[in-house]
């Protein structure tokens, strides 16, 4: 029996490398700003919110906003003179016994980690949205259709970019290690809609 199988409206996750190693400098700033960590519900984050916008992150965030154009490209090809800009950006620092609960980024249209320090097999979890999900069957084996979640196993040095309402979450770390990621989110910067259909909306995002 032959079928085609067609991947209607997918929910894109961009994964990728970004091609250099962390330099001495970044280290030193990204242990700078956890000198301070708030606590968050299971793990640490950094109190400053902005890491990106730091002189000491000026040539990382251009590789990350070359990511993030690279994904709303390929996954938006619009006629718009628009592009995604980073908004907040923040460091989440997990130790042995932690975990990133499971949660969505509102306010934002792509959210994006980039994994700095990693156990051996690590990476993100991602969830189906089951408030749309009537039945239960419990899958033989999971694939990209039938599974409740996926986890996309990640390196250090990778940088995966999802849509900002997919809910996502870190399972506890098992490891003696200090798992630190560096996360943000992004929003419309430019002019969206069609003038001829009165939804024409220009968005500036403030520095």
């Amino acid at each position: 029996m032959q079928y085609e199988l067609i991947n209607l409206f997918a929910v894109p996750v961009y994964k990728a490398r970004l091609e250099r190693a962390f330099t001495e400098q970044e280290l030193a700033f990204f242990n700078s700003r956890l000198d301070h960590a708030v606590q968050a519900i299971s793990n640490q984050a950094s109190a400053d919110k902005q890491i990106l916008d730091a002189p000491e992150m000026a040539e990382l965030r251009q590789l990350i906003s070359g990511h993030l154009d690279s994904y709303f490209q390929r996954i938006y090809d619009t006629a718009n003179q628009v592009s995604l800009e980073i908004t907040q950006s923040w460091l989440a620092v997990s130790n042995q016994g932690d975990a990133h609960h499971t949660h969505s980024h509102p306010n934002s249209i792509a959210s994006g980690v980039v994994y700095i320090n990693l156990a051996e097999r690590d990476g993100i979890n991602f969830y189906r949205d089951e408030d749309r999900q009537w039945f239960d069957l419990q899958p033989r084996e999971n694939n990209y259709y039938n599974a409740y979640s996926y986890h996309v196993e990640t390196k250090v040095g990778d940088i995966v970019i999802f849509p900002s309402q997919i809910k996502h979450g870190v399972r506890p770390v098992q490891e003696n290690v200090r798992r630190l990621s560096l996360a943000f989110n992004s929003f419309f910067s430019g002019e969206i809609g069609h003038p001829e259909f009165s939804n024409r909306l220009k968005i500036r995002i403030e520095p």
